[in-house]
């Protein structure tokens, strides 16, 4: 009998682990997701919920960064995944300054300590199937508009747009399209 308790237990630790540790499921957890990282000044975090080098190179999303030069000089597709991976990850440093600037930007127009209420606020704007490049699997992958309403204890209201919010393989990203992918409106 005791063995049968012990042993409820440690599964129900190990789901409550399992839920705190995992990915946002809906667009509200992304969404509140977001807020918590800019609230905290976590660049780092903020950061992970952009879509990855490897996540962009897996589904064959080329951005402008390729040259037509380097595309010539491809010869696989191993080759354009290693290509967009390796200057994903060289823009790490610049992509994490400029999401500091957005906080520090962000943290001068209200005090976050503040936040009453987060809403959020969203459009379906297509749904597609992504085939990945190295394996060819087919994903699903929806594009939606984000709006996060952030309502403050003075009952100010503030908005976060997100201009490209995606779930695509389960997985919610911020994919940002031209510039930053965040903006706050004013």
């Amino acid at each position: 009998m005791k063995n049968i308790k012990f042993t409820k237990l440690i599964l129900l630790f190990s789901l409550i682990t399992l839920v705190s540790c995992s990915e946002p499921v809906t667009i509200d957890e992304f969404a509140i997701e977001i807020t918590n990282s800019i609230k905290d000044k976590d660049a780092e975090d903020l950061y992970s919920l952009f879509i990855s080098p490897k996540e962009n190179a897996a589904y064959g999303f080329v951005n402008g960064t390729i040259t037509p030069e380097e595309s010539s000089r491809l010869k696989s597709n191993e080759d354009l995944i290693k290509l967009i991976v390796r200057k994903g990850k060289q823009r790490k440093p610049e992509d994490i300054k400029r999401i500091n600037q957005f906080i520090s930007e962000a943290h001068a127009l209200f005090n976050w300590e503040n936040i009453k209420l987060v809403k959020t606020e969203s459009t379906l704007v297509e749904t597609k199937k992504v085939n990945t490049i190295r394996n060819k699997v087919t994903i699903e992958a929806a594009t939606y508009d984000l709006k996060i309403i952030i309502e403050l204890n003075d009952n100010k209201v503030y908005h976060l747009k997100v201009n490209k919010a995606m779930k695509v393989n389960d997985r919610w990203v911020i994919f940002p399209t031209n510039g930053f992918g965040i903006e706050i409106e004013k």
